[in-house]
């Protein structure tokens, strides 16, 4: 299957505004990109024609989730501000070795892209569709769906428990 020019063009804005959240030296010009990133990720689910998935992205992370890091990052300004009068320490070799890992997961990862058969099925008329989405994980990963929300639910007991205050 080939991408259209749209998905493309997208694709590319996904890439450069990913770069953009990590590259950044200010942590709201990061926040920024990663809402750039988390629309155009959207977009790119309506392309491929997921909805559901694609208004779930931009209500839940790009409006609750940014919400949450721009309140740290409010929170924080005082210490990310304290944090930058330090020099990095990292050494020179540990940079360019995980410079080579990142280069050589990337080729990696374009040659296993280059060599996925073309995709010869139509996609179902209600694929992507709520009810679609809720028969998957309901019915079809109903087990799984069900072990990953009690994973929360310990993770978010065990961060109250050790946020909690001694007495």
């Amino acid at each position: 299957m080939i991408p259209s020019l749209g998905q493309g063009i997208f694709g590319g804005l996904l890439v450069l505004s990913s770069l953009g959240v990590i590259l950044s030296s200010k942590p709201v010009y990061s926040a920024l990109s990663f809402l750039l990133t988390l629309l155009t990720l959207a977009v790119l689910y309506l392309e491929l024609s997921a909805q559901f998935i694609a208004v779930m992205q931009i209500l839940v992370y790009a409006g609750a989730i940014l919400v949450i890091f721009m309140f740290v990052i409010v929170l924080f300004q005082d210490a990310h501000q304290q944090i930058a009068q330090f020099p990095a320490k990292s050494p020179p070799l540990l940079l360019l070795g995980a410079a080579a890992a990142f280069i050589l997961s990337l080729l990696y990862l374009g040659r296993q892209f280059y060599v996925l058969p073309a995709a010869t099925e139509n996609i179902p008329q209600d694929f992507g569709t709520v009810q679609e989405l809720g028969k998957a994980l309901y019915i079809d990963f109903f087990f799984p769906f069900e072990a990953v929300t009690l994973l929360f639910l310990v993770a978010v007991i065990g961060a109250l428990y050790i946020g909690r205050k001694s007495t």
